[in-house]
């Protein structure tokens, strides 16, 4: 009967030890182990935060067309014209010269919701279509994604912050700030690749190559050419040496009278 009572006065005092040494609930009084699975959160799971709904699909359509025309400035002003309406606008624009073709490389940037029609107006009435590739890209999955992916950073980053209010020691202030820092730059990184794509989506990109050919005189010889051009030749050697001649017309006179007047010495001697 005492070893019965001894047993159960031994169990009570284990029991009573051990709820008096549970770990305490706050901030300040978790063990290392604990704030270490509390910094550790995955960010690249599946986010319990549902996706937002899409109002449609992002496409991003790129095309190009190259055209052969007469009248190289008359088509560039029609594009010029047509690009206005469509409310584009010229991302690029450059113009080539060459020996035997001049050239307009254009790149246009054009509302989404305006590309077909644009392209179906060039088609119809700048020139000869050489070649032409459209494409569109969908990228729907990977905006949805990227979006998934800043709501879950900007949660975490909320979490943090209420993590570094309660945090005691510097140790576990410098760790919070630092996972902070390395959250707010994933949150930048996603939101510029959400920007480049908004833009993609928005405004449709379209390369335009306008070529005119240039008239090439033909250089080749022709006897009847060569024989013209001999006698043209002649002619004005002919008078060159004549206007030389009325330049020298005093030394001409001068050696005029010195032969004569030599020749009439001559004469005296010999008589």
């Amino acid at each position: 009967m005492n070893r019965a009572i001894i047993i159960i006065i031994i169990f009570f005092t284990i029991f009573s030890c051990q709820e008096h040494n549970s770990p305490n609930d706050s901030f300040g009084m978790y063990p290392e182990d604990k704030l270490e699975e509390e910094m550790d959160i995955p960010r690249t799971r599946e986010s319990p935060i549902p996706p937002s709904p899409q109002s449609s699909n992002k496409i991003i359509k790129t095309g190009s067309i190259e055209l052969e025309v007469d009248d190289l400035q008359f088509s560039k002003t029609r594009i010029d014209s047509i690009l206005t309406q469509s409310s584009g606008y010229y991302e690029k624009e450059d113009y080539y010269s060459h020996y035997s073709s001049n050239s307009y490389s254009l790149v246009l940037r054009i509302p989404n919701q305006n590309f077909d029609e644009f392209v179906k107006q060039i088609e119809k009435g700048i020139g000869k279509i050489k070649s032409k590739s459209i494409q569109a890209k969908d990228v729907t999955e990977r905006y949805t994604d990227l979006t998934i992916r800043l709501e879950n950073n900007l949660a975490y980053l909320q979490q943090y912050k209420e993590i570094l209010k309660k945090a005691k020691s510097v140790k576990d202030i410098l760790e919070v700030q630092e996972k902070i820092r390395k959250i707010e730059e994933e949150i930048e990184s996603k939101k510029g690749s959400l920007k480049y794509l908004d833009d993609k989506v928005k405004f449709s990109t379209l390369s335009i190559e306008l070529t005119s050919t240039v008239e090439v005189p033909d250089d080749s010889p022709r006897f009847g050419t060569e024989v013209f051009d001999s006698f043209k030749n002649g002619g004005q050697m002919f008078l060159d040496f004549v206007l030389v001649l009325i330049n020298l017309w005093p030394f001409l006179i001068m050696v005029f009278l010195m032969f004569f007047g030599v020749r009439k010495l001559m004469k005296r001697k010999l008589k």
